[in-house]
């Protein structure tokens, strides 16, 4: 019997599996998924060193990882856009996308009306 790492139950688990769409518990080990089903087979597969998080009946859905560039867009667009990575705060990201909304050339706003005084609205 596989013991897990991580074990998330009393959720509605969505599996992107045809034959069995939603499950209440997952375990995983190793960063994968070792075993789907309801919450009394999967926690048998605790060990004293599994980590267990309840997750109060709230919704899980699979992750999507789409990290890829398109190349022309990416190099002409890179300066117009703005970069949210490392900003402590709404406050600051706030700020950041006013002053971007300043250095866009009006033409690259398209449809959406420029207001400086607050944060642009479509």
């Amino acid at each position: 019997m596989t013991t897990a790492e991580l074990i998330l139950h009393n959720g509605k688990i969505t599996t992107l599996d045809p034959k069995q769409p939603e499950v209440s518990a997952v375990a995983i080990a190793g960063g994968r998924f070792v075993a789907v089903g309801d919450d009394d087979n999967i926690l048998k597969l605790k060990s004293p060193n599994t980590k267990v998080i309840d997750l109060g009946k709230r919704r899980l859905i699979p992750g999507l990882n789409d990290s890829h560039l398109h190349l022309i867009r990416g190099g002409l667009n890179y300066n117009m856009e703005l970069r949210w990575d490392g900003v402590p705060s709404l406050a600051d990201a706030l700020r950041m996308l006013k002053e971007q909304a300043r250095r866009t050339p009006h033409s690259a706003v398209g449809a959406c009306r420029r207001r400086l005084d607050r944060v642009p609205v479509c």
